[in-house]
């Protein structure tokens, strides 16, 4: 039997969150005459072969040790639009495992610098990529250093309204880290 010459696409499209349908084109170049035989089976699941989206299991654990109940469920949203929908990657914090807080980075097409951190005892988020205009914000506030604007904060997640503010900001702070 010989071998597939070309395998020319490979597309997986992400139809929920849960469940994946996987679409494979392929071009042979094959000689004239050549018959070819197509067999399918049922896809087999092999754990962990495609990373989960949202919220790694490590963070999950911290969210339910270190965040208050009442405000876990916005937290974990919060985390996990990041994740989702915006590209964002958790990190723990370097140095001494600090386990206060969990810091946000943007896609891998942007510049490699933090763009916000979640501090899991008050769910407060704070958005690294300097002052951003808040007009339009309700919940956001502004952090100042030394009497200067420095970036904005959200004080608590504890509505979608306040994740719709952090997601929107922390759009912005992406968009200044693209290259």
């Amino acid at each position: 039997m010989a071998a597939i010459p070309d395998l020319c696409m490979v597309l997986l499209e992400r139809q929920e969150q849960h469940m994946s349908k996987i679409t494979i084109t392929i071009t042979l170049d094959v000689p004239e005459g050549t018959q070819i035989h197509v067999e399918t089976a049922a896809p087999q699941v092999v754990a962990d072969a495609v990373p989960p989206l949202g919220v790694p299991a490590e963070v999950e654990d911290l969210l339910s040790r270190l965040v208050p109940k009442s405000m876990r469920p916005h937290a974990h949203a919060f985390l996990e639009r990041c994740v989702v929908e915006l590209g964002c990657s958790l990190e723990m914090p370097e140095g001494e495992r600090r386990l206060d807080y969990i810091n946000l980075y943007p896609p891998q097409h942007c510049r490699r610098s933090r763009v916000a951190a979640l501090t899991y005892s008050s769910t407060r988020t704070a958005i690294y990529t300097g002052p951003i205009d808040l007009v339009g914000y309700t919940l956001a506030q502004r952090t100042m250093n030394s009497g200067v604007y420095a970036y904005p904060k959200l004080p608590h997640l504890t509505s979608d309204r306040a994740i719709d503010e952090a997601i929107a900001l922390v759009k912005i702070a992406i968009a200044r880290l693209e290259r």
